[in-house]
């Protein structure tokens, strides 16, 4: 007797979210005011997303910045910016059917203030290209991701405003949504809904 052999289609087991650009936006209209923001401002545009000795080192050569003044400006890095309600509203719901996590692009200098003004306690995962010494586009970040979650990159769908990123993550045949600036945080969270059905 013949058996007829259905081929196992890959269930959508685990979410991986960037966090600027998807996550977290920048305030709309902020201008930076005090010494101190000016000078936060001008240590991300250093930012080498792998090194912090690097940025540390770069930031006191270039900037001619104490450790003093490095220390104040550092809680205004991630001062400026604001959660997407809307998606950021829906994580318990999805930590519910979904492995959830964090693959962020950005030195850990600041890693503590931008704990402290949002709760990343509910992801499962939060890793940081800085500390793992990778980023993206590098596909060895979203495999180090997947395997601390235990689950396939086919089983993934991956969010980010790069596209590059986004290219990345689809050669590992991760299911993925371009959060493209021209189209709108809308139209992105209108897809996500639609695949991980949370409508």
């Amino acid at each position: 007797m013949n058996i007829l052999k259905i081929k196992k289609t890959n269930t959508l087991k685990a979410i991986l979210f960037d966090m600027v650009g998807v996550l977290i936006f920048k305030k709309d209209g902020y201008i930076p005011k005090t010494v101190d923001e000016f000078n936060a401002l001008k240590i991300e545009k250093l930012y080498n997303h792998v090194d912090d000795q690097k940025l540390l080192k770069d930031i006191k050569q270039k900037l001619h910045l104490s450790d003093k003044k490095i220390k104040k400006a550092l809680p205004f890095i991630p001062a400026k910016f604001e959660i997407f309600p809307e998606l950021w509203t829906q994580l318990p719901k999805l930590k519910t059917k979904y492995k959830i996590a964090v693959i962020n692009n950005g030195n850990a200098i600041a890693k503590d203030y931008w704990e402290e003004r949002f709760n990343f306690d509910i992801f499962d995962l939060f890793i940081n290209s800085a500390i793992e010494k990778i980023g993206k586009p590098d596909t060895a970040i979203y495999l180090l991701t997947c395997n601390r979650l235990g689950v396939n990159p086919k089983e993934c769908l991956f969010m980010d405003d790069s596209l590059e990123n986004i290219e990345a993550a689809k050669a590992l045949e991760m299911e993925t949504i371009w959060w493209n600036k021209e189209e709108g945080r809308e139209s992105a969270l209108n897809k996500f809904k639609k695949i991980t059905k949370i409508i």
